[in-house]
């Protein structure tokens, strides 16, 4: 059995990267996954190149990232409350401001990198910092200084942090005989291992996985998100990373990993193409119904902004557009005829609306 790590004064101390005695083993099954996860990784970015408007994908996809790896530490909220933020007279609340600490954390590092620097402490301390605001008490941007215990495992003491997340950058930042997409899954089991900081841990080792294949240009921008298949698979990803330290067992965890690279790629695209085929739809019904004769092209840029906003109110709609607050209503009035609009709630005056159709199929499981 390939030895992992060594207990000191119960906690345990993880090996530096990459395994070894033996080094990892490329199996078959794991060489094949890595061939198909890399394949569909190439699609992704293909139909991200081919999208007439990414950034909105980019945004929604960032959104529900942060929804799903939210959800895995019990954090839980919804895309309506979270794009409901936007609006005035809305109070945020704490599970949903948590959400969106994730998509600042995420856009910080994202900007840190491409300025050039590469995944060190200072971007890993940075997007912590903006994952944690608001949270004095889990010492935001900074690695621990007490002892923690999670489950089974007690990870190293505070003592060990700098030297351990030292060795993990430069790991990180070297060149090695492994594929990229295949290290940022080492370098992840290996994060939740030293659990440097007193929260956050397991969303900054996920955004980590992004963050290296953005670097590595494996992916093009973070228009995919792999929680959605460790929260469907939530035991087996809890499982397969403790035996990384139990059994040493590099093995089953890289096959796991592979399989939800592979999946939420496939996931992202399928998701992708049923908006698409469904903004195509609407799209028609509106060039093609006689209601919207005198207002057709306006009717066609509300339903680009809906896409980008699609919790919103007629003031906010009509400021975006420069258009006349009674000719918004008139338009989104025949959009709530046809189905694809809701009302939200039941003010008097300055109601909210949901784009409905669109969110249906953000939320929806559509495997």
């Amino acid at each position: 059995m390939r030895k992992t790590g060594v207990y000191y004064l119960n906690s345990f101390i993880p090996a530096p990267l990459p395994p070894a005695n033996p080094p990892l083993i490329l199996n078959n099954e794991i060489l094949g996954l890595y061939g198909e996860a890399s394949f569909h990784l190439g699609q992704l970015n293909k139909m991200a190149k081919a999208l007439p408007d990414p950034k909105r994908f980019i945004n929604a996809y960032v959104i529900k990232e942060a929804l799903l790896s939210s959800e895995i530490e019990g954090i839980h909220t919804t895309l309506i409350d979270v794009y409901t933020q936007s609006l005035s007279g809305y109070k945020t609340t704490k599970d949903a401001q948590l959400v969106l600490n994730y998509i600042k954390s995420l856009e910080i590092a994202q900007s840190l990198i491409k300025q050039g620097l590469p995944i060190v402490s200072r971007v890993i301390l940075a997007a912590h910092k903006e994952l944690m605001a608001g949270e004095l008490s889990k010492t935001p941007g900074q690695y621990r200084q007490q002892p923690v215990k999670v489950g089974e495992l007690t990870p190293p003491l505070a003592s060990e942090i700098v030297k351990l997340m030292g060795d993990l950058e430069n790991y990180i930042n070297q060149n090695t005989d492994l594929p990229p997409l295949i290290k940022a899954g080492l370098v992840h089991v290996q994060f939740e291992t030293i659990h440097p900081f007193l929260d956050g841990n397991g969303r900054i080792g996920r955004l980590l996985i992004v963050l290296m294949l953005i670097s590595n240009r494996l992916l093009s921008e973070p228009i995919f998100y792999p929680s959605y298949y460790f929260k469907k698979n939530s035991t087996e990803y809890y499982l397969t990373l403790n035996r990384v330290r139990t059994d040493g067992d590099f093995e089953s965890w890289i096959t796991f990993y592979l399989k939800a690279i592979k999946e939420s790629c496939i996931e992202a695209c399928h998701r992708a193409e049923v908006i698409e085929a469904q903004e195509l739809i609407i799209k028609a019904v509106i060039d093609n119904e006689l209601r919207f004769n005198k207002m057709r092209d306006t009717a066609h840029v509300i339903l680009k902004i809906l896409f980008q906003i699609p919790v919103f109110s007629i003031t906010q709609i009509s400021d975006v557009t420069k258009k006349s607050y009674n000719t918004i209503s008139s338009i989104i009035s025949h959009f709530i005829d046809l189905g694809w609009v809701i009302v939200l709630d039941k003010k008097k005056r300055n109601k909210t609306y949901r784009f409905d159709i669109y969110l249906q199929l953000l939320e929806k499981d559509l495997t």
